[in-house]
């Protein structure tokens, strides 16, 4: 099948979510003294089968894309690492992790319950990829929770807890996930002659040029996708879609066959992880040269599933909690007219590679393969060379969305043999699951979309996107409010057509941390020249009538 990719979920700002805010140091990097820890070796890979295997299952249709094996253990705190007692009464768990040449590693916990103010990082032994801190907003019902990768053969797992909820915290590791390839390099021994991005030289970064016709609804709809890490060695892609009640309910769509063994606890989408506008500053298109990354890590975990049906192979998943308010990402529209397109635009992570995009200039056909009912693009029926015109999608970009021409979902990628030949595509054929079948095709709820996607029976053909952080901005301010020149090389200015009560701004980056607060001058210009290049937002509070505005701000030097 095509290569699964994962995705984590970003988290921007204010509200209770389960959430990585990548932000401060494990207590530990202060210390001294702590006690000594031995890491506990994890049994080797089999390279040389994994990539056996890989050669056949990456080219069968329904299947999940490999990039990890999963590794059960049992270590929690009270059977495994050490602890050390801070001079205020406070105190520290460490444990230590090693896999053998692994080039990411991952865990689950069967077991997470955090108390008030404390809090887990992980890291490797090099200090140099930290995520964290997980805090007790990342509880849930379940009391499990999945992470995301950090690079190396070596996995620290910190946890701080203070004094007065001491013996409080709740842990137990059920697996540790040893990751041997990921879009940017393998394992040693996979590959005879390594590559810096798997996915192929014919693959268009998303914000490449897609057409005139779609520039500005691809700008909106590539914040509705991500990389899904299934938390247990498969990844896949997929988008948070819109309901009729507007309400943003965070329902995420992918495939069924992502969907693996039920009856296994590291299955569990309760332990699924997203990563949200994963997307390269500077845009490679069908080129030998490799796509740079983007310093934007935002991520989240936690999902219940919904519904899910292996006719049009949809899932579809509830984040556990809400997506906060400045979150800058998009709830993706649809139509169910199941009306062949004129033309259609994929948006995906191909072989967990960066965001990249897609487009059929022929539009697809219907079909049925097995029980399937399908988009066609592509093949048999299609004509000859009449694939994708630009990009192609790849193992990992399973579930992803189709767009139609309006922009809106029409389905989500179940498979094919579409594939790079250098900088060329091969005119081969993709399928995708119809999403007018998922609509109301199932017996039940939990087969179908419209209960969840229709709450409010008002059973329309289709829906447009909603934008999550433009959606709560006040009219008013939006009006009377300018904040120019966008993007900028370091200062902006702030103008107020209409003054009537007092001002605050709040300057935050893309992982909801407030870099710069203060009351609102008027003309004000605001200096950002501290600040390295990257993605902002600036939100203008209006005291009297808490009135929000929020405004991405690109800071480009």
């Amino acid at each position: 099948m095509k290569k699964l990719l994962l995705l984590l979920v970003l988290s921007f700002t204010l509200s209770i979510f389960s959430q990585v805010t990548n932000e401060g140091t494990p207590a530990s990097w202060n210390l001294t003294q702590k006690a000594g820890l031995n890491a506990i070796a994890l049994p080797g890979i089999d390279i040389k089968k994994i990539k056996a295997e890989d050669d056949i299952n990456d080219k069968l249709e329904a299947k999940p894309y490999r990039v990890g094996v999963l590794q059960k253990v049992n270590y929690g705190l009270d059977n495994a690492g050490a602890w050390t007692q801070l001079p205020n009464g406070d105190r520290i768990w460490r444990v230590l992790f090693s896999s053998k040449d692994a080039i990411h590693l991952s865990v689950n916990f069967d077991k997470f319950l955090l108390p008030k103010g404390a809090h887990i990082y992980l890291y490797n032994d090099e200090k140099s990829d930290l995520l964290g801190a997980y805090k007790d907003n990342s509880n849930n019902e379940k009391q499990m929770l999945g992470t995301w990768f950090v690079k190396g053969e070596k996995l620290w797992i910190e946890y701080y807890e203070p004094k007065d909820v001491q013996g409080q915290g709740i842990l137990n590791i059920s697996s540790v996930i040893h990751g041997y390839r990921m879009a940017h390099t393998f394992q040693k021994g996979y590959n005879s002659l390594e590559k810096i991005n798997e996915s192929g030289d014919c693959n268009h970064d998303v914000d490449c040029p897609i057409g005139a016709d779609f520039e500005a609804e691809r700008d909106i709809l590539k914040k509705s996708v991500a990389l899904l890490s299934l938390n247990n060695g498969y990844i896949c892609s997929g988008a948070l879609v819109n309901n009729t009640s507007q309400d943003k309910t965070p329902y995420f769509l992918t495939a069924n066959h992502c969907y693996t063994d039920p009856n296994d606890i590291d299955s569990n989408p309760a332990l699924y992880s997203m990563r949200f506008n994963w997307i390269s500053p500077n845009p490679v298109c069908a080129a030998t040269t490799n796509s740079t990354t983007s310093s934007s890590n935002i991520t989240s975990g936690g999902s219940t599933l919904i519904a899910k049906n292996p006719d049009s192979d949809f899932m579809l998943v509830k984040l556990n909690n809400a997506i906060p308010t400045g979150w800058d990402v998009t709830y993706a529209g649809w139509d169910r007219t199941d009306i062949e397109p004129t033309f259609e635009v994929g948006i995906h992570h191909p072989s967990g590679d960066i965001m990249k995009i897609c487009r059929d200039d022929t539009g697809a056909i219907k079909a049925t393969t097995g029980s399937e009912d399908v988009w066609l693009i592509g093949g048999t029926g299609a004509g000859v060379g009449e694939g994708w015109e630009l990009g192609v999608t790849e193992g990992g970009s399973s579930g992803s969305p189709l767009f139609d021409q309006n922009g809106r979902i029409i389905g989500q990628l179940f498979g094919g043999t579409a594939a790079c030949i250098g900088t060329n595509d091969n005119d081969a054929y993709d399928l995708y699951g119809r999403f007018a079948t998922s609509w109301d095709s199932g017996v039940i709820s939990s087969l179908r979309l419209n209960n969840w996607l229709d709450p409010l029976g008002t059973n329309p053909t289709t829906l447009n996107a909603l934008e999550n952080v433009l959606a709560v901005n006040d009219e008013y301010l939006e009006k009377n409010i300018s904040i120019f020149p966008n993007p900028t090389s370091g200062f902006v200015q702030i103008r107020i057509r209409e003054w009537n009560s007092d001002m605050d701004y709040e300057v935050y980056n893309i992982l909801g941390q407030i870099l710069k607060s203060n009351r609102l001058q008027n003309n004000e210009i605001l200096d950002l020249t501290d600040l390295s290049s990257d993605i902002y937002f600036i939100k203008i509070t209006e005291v009297e009538t808490n009135r929000i505005l929020v405004k991405k701000i690109v800071l480009n030097k």
